[in-house]
């Protein structure tokens, strides 16, 4: 199972997250961040990781990334960003993560979504 269309986002599922995305509390972040290690750790535990889960945990990773080098971000994409985290470390969310082959679905679905949101709030960086 390595199709990341099974798997989508309708505009209804898009309107949830952003509520909840809104309610994201901005103090909370180091909290959030702190869990990611443990987390991936976890997946690279359970075995083999199919392309959906590398990609997803690449993703993440970026989406960390990102928040580390950029500091001045508008807070309504740093709030992105940790509402996808804390997604993808929910094991208990849409798709429980414990059910194999599927449970990283939803996760990689919010997640690239979110990804694709804040790739477009990013600055220009100049070149040199």
């Amino acid at each position: 199972m390595t199709d990341p269309n099974l798997f989508q986002l309708t505009e209804e599922d898009k309107a949830h997250y952003n509520e909840l995305i809104n309610k994201i509390d901005l103090t909370s972040r180091n909290e959030i961040v702190q869990i990611i290690g443990p987390k991936i750790d976890s997946m690279m535990d359970d075995g083999d990781l199919n392309v959906i889960e590398v990609n997803l945990i690449n993703d993440v990773s970026d989406l960390l990334g990102i928040l580390e080098l950029y500091p001045d971000l508008r807070p309504i994409t740093v709030k992105r960003i940790l509402f996808a985290i804390s997604y993808f470390c929910d094991a208990d969310d849409e798709i429980p993560d414990i059910i194999p082959n599927y449970g990283y679905l939803d996760d990689a679905a919010v997640v690239h979504w979110v990804f694709d949101q804040v790739k477009g709030e990013l600055p220009d960086i100049t070149r040199a």
